[in-house]
């Protein structure tokens, strides 16, 4: 098929509709911008190229999805204004969107998670609203989905949309719809559709019912959330395989942002057995939706500290302050009393009838009688309440590696450590202690826990009286519980974000580059700092966009993104001030395509190679020839191999040959086109016919040309030309 010759469309006029300019160009024809002269608006044109106005099936598919979509009246669908054809030239005129398709989108990487559960539900609703009058899209696809500028989702191409059969067929939908059921039949056993997308019952070719759908949307909701396919393949067999036998990793493995309801979400619409998976789109919109609201608050509760779902906590009853113990501070750095600050423990009131018979104090004596039986309880509070603030001064003198003093002998009266040769107060609880050397020291020291008497001291003794001395044991704390770094992280990366989408992106920022700082190990700062270039780029700040993503690309050099980041920044390079701006955004360009080999991102990053290359008419020496050609010629080659059974790849190789051709390069052109003719045997270029002529007239091989003439396909418009050079010879 030749391709489409429609570029002289604009300016003229197809039924009542001026043509203004294109759109772009797909499968099934050219689209353009066009203005309606009866009605004065503007809609998008699509029209069927010449070639295939002729074509039966082509002009069926053509009917099929103007019928098919304008019988579904739905937000979420693209809305058809009508179908006619005009000399010969059939045209459908439909809703004028202005945005882009969602593989664009995905060029960039994973939807964030809330536009992410917002495109899926839109396009869930869509299809529930096409299921409920037994319509089968059959070609879910990220380009079959397009995002308009002001969010709204729209649900596109119907043209291979098919009548459910079977039992999930609505009840009474015959009625429903005016559809001709024979605009939907195809040849059974055949397959349709887009490979990367089919649901298993498509690859084997069975009858089909509206979970078809559904498992093709499990596919594209695997992509949203981690930006690859679920089941690559450079094959049309490898990529059946794993539809047929292979199930994708989670995407949380991909995609540390993905709830665990979204991987179990994608899972059940991924399954093999249509029985277990989704049954109606209704189901999995519902699903979509629950996880939405219930993100919604978790991102609130993050914002304002407080979860919603949680009730608070009951108050605390009043403490009784009728009675309370002072207790000296300790100064951490000293370990010593610091007589300016002192621990205040409120201590419950003793009970009306003690504190009524309570003795009076005693005078003070030489010798200590035992304490007033009405105070045990103070005197047990106040000698656990000293012990602990003891353990805690221990506790952090070992902290910091100060060597810890043996502790102070105590009082357990008074809570009050004793120090040698010191005088102590006399108290209710305790009276006065003689001094040391006393005769009446003898029988009251008390000694230090901890520490070996010392020769001639009382305690060292024989027989000296240790019955009345209580050992204070130091408190050991209780270990502090280390907090999981990842847990942090990811909470506060909750936060950053939830401040960006505030409008509050510097605090945002700031908070990105900590998390960047603090939790070096962690995915979250790999996260943190893509996040932080995602960011400048949508605030327009290009330099702080393109400094980001240079520290990130230095930082995480084995992170999925890396292509992403590299193609951002060599499109920043591009539109900078930069004098050698061409040269480095060449180089990054590369960069990007080598990070991420086959994907649409590595397609567009070559192609913006390619073209830079061409406009700038680089030069490079070949080491096989030794001549120079036009530096795109490797790219070129890049592009091949990366994309050797993509459209894009036949046509790099095409223009490989011809690129080679135009230099004179005649063997290097013959192997491009050799290749092209043997990975792509219906290619529009009759490749085979090239390396006849260029085997024949340039390297005077005349048995190559005869074996190069002899493969022209008989569908060839050339095949009768190479039939008359293969007789003459």
């Amino acid at each position: 098929m030749e391709p489409f010759a429609v570029s002289n469309l604009s300016g003229q006029q197809l039924g009542h509709y001026t043509v203004l300019e294109p759109l772009g160009a797909g499968g099934m024809g050219v689209v353009y911008r066009a203005q309606d002269t009866r009605l004065g608006r503007m809609v998008a044109l699509k029209v069927l190229p010449a070639t295939s106005s002729t074509d039966p099936e082509a002009v069926n598919r053509f009917r099929r999805e103007a019928r098919t979509a304008s019988s579904l009246n739905h937000p979420n669908i693209c809305t058809i204004y009508g179908f006619d054809d005009e000399d010969g030239r059939c045209y459908l005129a439909m809703e004028l969107l202005e945005g882009e398709t969602l593989d664009r989108r995905l060029v960039k990487g994973p939807l964030d998670p809330k536009g992410l559960l917002d495109v899926a539900t839109q396009v869930a609703d869509a299809l529930d609203a096409a299921h409920l009058e037994h319509i089968l899209h059959r070609d879910i696809k990220p380009a079959n989905i397009f995002l308009t500028r002001r969010g709204q989702v729209k649900v596109l191409d119907f043209g291979l949309a098919k009548l459910a059969e079977g039992p999930l067929r609505r009840a009474g939908a015959d009625n429903a719809t005016t559809l001709d059921p024979t605009m939907f039949t195809s040849v059974a056993g055949t397959t349709v559709g887009t490979v990367a997308y089919m649901s298993p019952e498509q690859a084997r070719a069975e009858e089909l019912d509206v979970r078809t759908d559904l498992f093709s949307f499990g596919v594209v909701l695997y992509e949203m959330a981690t930006g690859r396919v679920s089941f690559p393949g450079n094959t049309t067999a490898v990529i059946f395989d794993g539809i047929l036998n292979r199930d994708p990793s989670p995407a949380s493995s991909l995609n540390p942002f993905v709830a665990p309801e979204l991987d179990r979400i994608i899972a059940k619409a991924l399954e093999k057995d249509r029985t277990m998976r989704y049954q109606s789109a209704a189901d999995l919109r519902s699903d979509l939706q629950r996880l939405r609201r219930d993100s919604s608050r978790r991102v609130t509760a993050s914002v304002s500290g407080v979860r919603p779902d949680v009730p608070p906590p009951p108050a605390m009853p009043e403490a009784i302050t009728e009675a309370t113990v002072v207790v000296p501070a300790m100064r951490p750095s000293m370990m010593a009393i610091d007589p300016a600050a002192a621990l205040t423990v409120a201590i419950p009131a003793a009970p009306p009838s003690t504190r009524e018979t309570a003795p009076a104090p005693p005078a003070p004596s030489a010798a200590a009688p035992p304490a007033p039986s009405g105070q045990p309880p103070l005197m047990l509070i106040a000698g656990a309440v000293a012990l602990v603030v003891i353990g805690v001064g221990v506790f952090y003198m070992r902290g910091t590696g100060t060597p810890a003093p043996a502790p102070a002998a105590v009082d357990t009266a008074t809570a009050a450590p004793v120090t040698p040769g010191a005088p102590v107060a006399a108290t209710p609880e305790s009276p006065l202690v003689p001094p040391p050397g006393s005769p009446a020291a003898a029988s009251t020291a008390k000694p230090v826990p901890g520490t070996v008497p010392t020769p001639g001291s009382p305690s060292a003794k024989p027989g000296a009286a240790t019955a009345a001395s209580k050992p204070v044991t130091a408190v050991t704390p209780a270990p502090v519980p280390v907090p999981d770094p990842s847990a942090e992280a990811a909470k506060r990366l909750e936060v950053a974000r939830a401040k960006i989408t505030s409008n509050l992106a510097d605090q945002g920022i700031a908070d990105l580059r900590a998390i960047v700082s603090d939790f070096p190990g962690t995915p979250m700062a790999a996260d943190a700092a893509y996040l932080v270039a995602e960011t400048f780029t949508r605030l327009g700040r290009a330099d702080d966009a393109m400094a980001a993503h240079l520290e990130f690309a230095n930082r995480f050099s084995n992170d999925a993104r890396l292509g992403e980041s590299q193609m951002a920044l060599a499109e920043l390079t591009l539109k900078s001030r930069q004098p050698t701006r061409d040269d480095a955004a060449r180089v990054l360009f590369g960069k990007a395509a080598e990070a991420s080999p086959g994907t649409p991102l590595a397609l567009r990053a070559l192609q913006n190679k390619i073209a830079l290359e061409d406009r700038r008419k680089l030069k490079v020496r070949e080491t096989a020839g030794g001549r120079e050609v036009p530096a795109s010629l490797a790219t070129l080659r890049v592009l091949a191999d990366q994309f050797q059974t993509s459209p894009h790849g036949m046509l790099a190789l095409f223009r490989l040959g011809s690129g080679y051709a135009d230099n004179d390069q005649w063997e290097m052109a013959a192997r491009a086109w050799t290749d092209l003719a043997t990975r792509y045997p219906e290619n529009p270029n009759d490749a085979w016919w090239l390396l006849g002529d260029l085997y024949e007239r340039r390297l005077r091989d005349d048995a190559r040309a005869k074996a190069a003439y002899a493969q022209v396909p008989q569908t060839s418009k050339r095949y009768q030309d190479a039939q008359r050079k293969l007789t003459r010879r």
